[in-house]
C-alpha cells in the first residue's frame, strides 16, 4: 500500500544543474520538504534542441507513480499506461509532471518535464494556467499523450518505453490534497484487462531497502498459471529529503520459503534518477531452483543517497493478466 504520511510543504530551488548520468546529461531541480529538507527530481529536455519554459517549478505536494510503461511483453502483448491525475482540493493549483525513464529500443534515457492545463492538457511548465479545482486530468495512454503534445518523439511508441512520473502540486501540502494513478491494460477477447497503481506520496523518510513474497505456481495442477514480474524505481530523491539524489546500485536476492536462506544467484544492477528497471521472471532470473515456488526477495541499495519503490506483479500466462501490489519497506 502506498505510504499515507503528508509530504509536507516544499519550495522550489530555482537553480539547476547538469549532471552526467551513465553519459547521459540529465538535469536535476531540488524541491524544499517540510523544514529545510531537499527532495531532487530527475527532469531534462526529451531532446537537446527542444526549448524548456523558464517558468517556476511547482513546489507543494509529491506524487510518484513508480511504473509508467508502454512495452510489448510476454505474447506479444502489449502493455498500454492510461494515467489519472487529481487536483481533490476547493482551490486551482499548478500542477507540475517530472517524467522519466528508457528508450526500450534505443536504451537511451528519456526525461521531460511539463504541467497540466487548466484545459487538462500536458503543456510546457507553468503554461496553459492552473488545474481546476476538484478536477481530474485523464489520459488514455500517457506515452501517446505527450507524442501528441509535442514532447516525445512518434518513434517511441513502437520503440517502447519504461519509467516513472513525478507529479509536484504546487501549494498543497496535506495527504490526499492530490493524487494520480495509473492503470496498465492489454486486448483480450474484445476488450481489456488491466491492472492499476495509486501514487506514493513522497515523505522525508522512505527507503532504501525493500521486500516482496513472489510466486511460482507455473505447471502446479488445480492452480492459477503465475510467474512473477519486479520493477524497481529510483525515486530520484533521496531517502531522508536532504540533498541531491542521482543513481542508486541496488542488490536483488532471493531468499526460500522453506528455509529462510539466500537461495539461486542475486542480481545487481544500477538506477539512474527518476528511471525503472524491471526483472522479468523473477525466479527464472535469480535462478532459483526448481523446487523453491515461494519466495521472498530484498531489494537493496548498496550505493547511492536515493530512496527506491518498487511493484511485483504476478502475471497470468494465458490472459497475460497481472495483479500488482506495492514492495513493502525493508528498512527495519
Amino acid at each position: 500500500m502506498t505510504d499515507k504520511k503528508a509530504a509536507g510543504n516544499k519550495t522550489a530551488d530555482k537553480t539547476t544543474t547538469d549532471t552526467p548520468d551513465d553519459n547521459n546529461p540529465i538535469a536535476r531541480r531540488n524541491f524544499l520538504l517540510g523544514a529545510g529538507t531537499a527532495v531532487a527530481a530527475g527532469l531534462a529536455p526529451a531532446a537537446p534542441a527542444q526549448a524548456q519554459a523558464p517558468a517556476a517549478a511547482a513546489s507543494g505536494l509529491g506524487v510518484n507513480l513508480p511504473l509508467v510503461a508502454r512495452l510489448i511483453g510476454a505474447g506479444p502483448t502489449l502493455y498500454i499506461s492510461t494515467v489519472d491525475v487529481s487536483n481533490n482540493t476547493a482551490t486551482a493549483a499548478q500542477v507540475d509532471f517530472y517524467f522519466n525513464g528508457v528508450n526500450l529500443r534505443t536504451s537511451v534515457p528519456v526525461a521531460v518535464t511539463g504541467s497540466i492545463s487548466s484545459a487538462g492538457a500536458l503543456v510546457a511548465q507553468g503554461a496553459g494556467g492552473t488545474m481546476r479545482a476538484r478536477s481530474n486530468a485523464h489520459f488514455d495512454d500517457f506515452i501517446d499523450s505527450l507524442v501528441q503534445a509535442g514532447m516525445l518523439p512518434s518513434s517511441i511508441k513502437d520503440d517502447g518505453f519504461i519509467g516513472s512520473t513525478l507529479f509536484v502540486f504546487n501549494g498543497l501540502g496535506s495527504s490526499g490534497q492530490g493524487s494520480a494513478t495509473v492503470r496498465f491494460y492489454n486486448a483480450l477477447a474484445g476488450g481489456t484487462v488491466g491492472q492499476s497503481l495509486k501514487g506514493r506520496e513522497l515523505t522525508a523518510s522512505e527507503p532504501q531497502s525493500l521486500v516482496a513474497t513472489v510466486r511460482d505456481s507455473r505447471g502446479k495442477a488445480n492452480t492459477p498459471q503465475l510467474y512473477a514480474n519486479i520493477f524497481i524505481n529510483n525515486m530520484g530523491v533521496t531517502a531522508n529529503g536532504v540533498g541531491t539524489a542521482g543513481s542508486v546500485n541496488v542488490h536483488v536476492q532471493a531468499y526460500a520459503n522453506s528455509t529462510g536462506q539466500p537461495v539461486g544467484t542475486p542480481l545487481d544492477t544500477p538506477i539512474g534518477a527518476g528511471q525503472t528497471v524491471g526483472i522479468s521472471d523473477v525466479l527464472a532470473s535469480l535462478k532459483v531452483p526448481a523446487g523453491e515456488d515461494t519466495v521472498l526477495v530484498y531489494v537493496t541499495v548498496t550505493s547511492g543517497t536515493a530512496a527506491i519503490s518498487g511493484v511485483f506483479a504476478q502475471v497470468d500466462v494465458t490472459t497475460r493478466d497481472g495483479t500488482t501490489t506495492d514492495m513493502s519497506r525493508a528498512d527495519f
